[in-house]
Formats: structure tokens, C-alpha cells, sequence
């Protein structure tokens, strides 16, 4: 708490400041929060059997997060009433993951700096096909030049495939080479049906 910082130590050691942690909800227990929502939300005939419970269990997979129950609930009830159908059914329930999903990546990728995206790009145009470190550094150099950007050196370049595979775009396995070092081993992380509107939005803030 912001206040804390300007206590005198002596009332701060008498008000022994613990740190709280809140552990995530189970499955169970979010079923409880999204059933209780849900009872205000939606008429009672209106979620077929099942969505309840997958819902939890998607958001008991992330982190246990009941935000993310929420909005998936709240996502699969707009893509059902666009659809004008009366029932929110599990097909609702998969596509408001996906398009959750889909929108968080491209949320990622358009707010990074543009030598991030420059990265991106590179192992993007690989699609399908594992690459090494020093070949994704290759086609960034390129790409530098072809967008008028003075290129990082590959250690720095190397921490940006980190950081992309801490998002989850990528996947990037360390392979051991023998005598020749380690490399890693990267490709791409994201679903299929977002790999070519990624390449568009990349192209298009990288002015390619």
C-alpha cells in the first residue's frame, strides 16, 4: 500500500505488515462463482449442460483466474445472441476461448516495440520449419535493412526470443551442438487460424 511507505519503522514493525496470498480457485470452486453469475446474467434454460463446467475448467487451466471464467461466460453469451440462438452451448463456449485467445496475442504483438516485432517477423516467415538462433538473426539482419532499422546485436536479439517465448508466440528449445556450443532450436507458438493476420499486422506497422 502506497501510504505504508511514509510510516515511521517503529509503527511499522508494530503493525507486522504481512503479505497475503491468495491461492487460484479450482475447477469446483469456480463453477460455484460462474453458476451464481450466470443465475443473474442469463435465463436458467438459456446454458446447456456442460458449459458451466467446461468454462471452470478452461479457466481452472489458466491460473484458476475467475476473471477469465467470467469472460469467457460473457464472450460465448455475445457470439450466441450475434448469432441470435437462444441457447449458449459448448461450440460457444471453444469459439469465445479462441477469440479470447487470438485478440490477447495480438494485443501483445502490436503494443511491442518495433525491433520486437522485427524479430517476430523473422521467425514468422519460417513458417512451419524449426530455426536456429543464428539463422532467425540472419533474416532479422535482412529485414533491418529493409525497414531502415539499425540492427541489435544477436545477444540482444537473443533476449527477444526469450521474451517471445515467455508470451507463448514462440516455442524455443536450447539443442546442444557437441563441440560446437548450443543453439536453440524456434518456431512458431501460434494457433493457425491467427498465423496470417499476425503476418499482416506485422507487415503493416513494419511497413513491409
Amino acid at each position: 500500500l502506497s501510504f505504508a511507505n511514509n510510516l515511521d519503522p517503529r509503527v511499522k514493525s508494530s503493525l507486522s505488515e504481512e503479505e497475503l496470498i491468495f491461492p487460484p480457485y479450482n475447477a469446483l470452486q469456480l463453477q460455484t462463482i460462474l453458476a451464481n453469475r450466470a443465475g443473474r446474467a442469463f435465463k436458467e434454460e438459456s446454458l446447456a449442460p456442460g458449459v458451466i463446467a467446461k468454462c471452470a475448467a478452461y479457466a481452472a487451466r489458466e491460473h484458476g483466474d475467475a476473471r477469465r471464467a467470467l469472460e469467457l461466460l460473457r464472450v460465448a453469451g455475445e457470439l450466441a445472441e450475434r448469432k441470435q440462438e437462444s441457447n449458449i452451448t459448448i461450440a460457444h463456449l471453444d469459439h469465445a476461448e479462441e477469440k479470447i485467445e487470438k485478440e490477447r496475442f495480438i494485443d501483445v504483438v502490436k503494443t511491442q516495440p518495433k525491433q520486437f516485432q522485427t524479430v517476430l517477423f523473422a521467425i514468422l516467415a519460417n513458417k512451419g520449419v524449426e530455426v536456429s538462433t543464428g539463422d532467425i538473426y540472419n533474416d532479422y539482419f535482412k529485414l533491418c535493412n529493409a525497414t531502415a532499422q539499425r540492427p541489435l546485436t544477436q545477444r540482444r536479439v537473443s533476449d527477444i526470443i526469450a521474451e517471445l517465448d515467455m508470451f507463448g508466440l514462440i516455442t524455443a528449445k536450447v539443442i546442444s551442438k557437441g563441440r560446437f556450443g548450443r543453439t536453440r532450436e524456434i518456431s512458431l507458438a501460434l494457433p493457425d487460424t491467427i498465423i496470417d493476420e499476425m503476418e499482416r499486422i506485422l507487415r503493416s506497422d513494419l511497413g513491409l
